[in-house]
């Protein structure tokens, strides 16, 4: 069960992958997989499992596909994660992530 707080962080996440724009989505998405994927950094199976599941069903471009690969991005690499958002003009999500 999540706290409080992580509640409110993980509601505020899905309304900020809400507004990022689909004509940047699939190139976004291809950039955080690549990252997660080279990071040597460990990301909790849950995480890995979830966004396997969407990838494979061709998912990770809809706000619940976000909303899972930022997660697994935020747990390896959160600092590279932001630098991703920015490049796309994710700047709240970006913000989201650097407090």
């Amino acid at each position: 069960m999540l706290f409080a707080k992580e509640k409110i962080a993980a509601l505020e996440l899905a309304e900020l992958v809400s507004g990022v724009n689909p004509k940047v989505r699939g190139q976004l998405v291809e950039d955080l997989i690549s990252m997660v994927l080279e990071t040597e950094n460990s990301m909790p199976t849950e995480y890995a499992k979830g966004v396997l599941h969407l990838w494979r069903r061709g998912k990770l471009e809809t706000n619940n596909g976000l909303r899972a690969l930022f997660k697994a991005a935020l747990s390896v690499e959160p600092e590279k994660t932001a630098e991703i958002c920015l490049k796309y003009g994710c700047k709240e999500v970006a913000e989201f992530i650097t407090g």
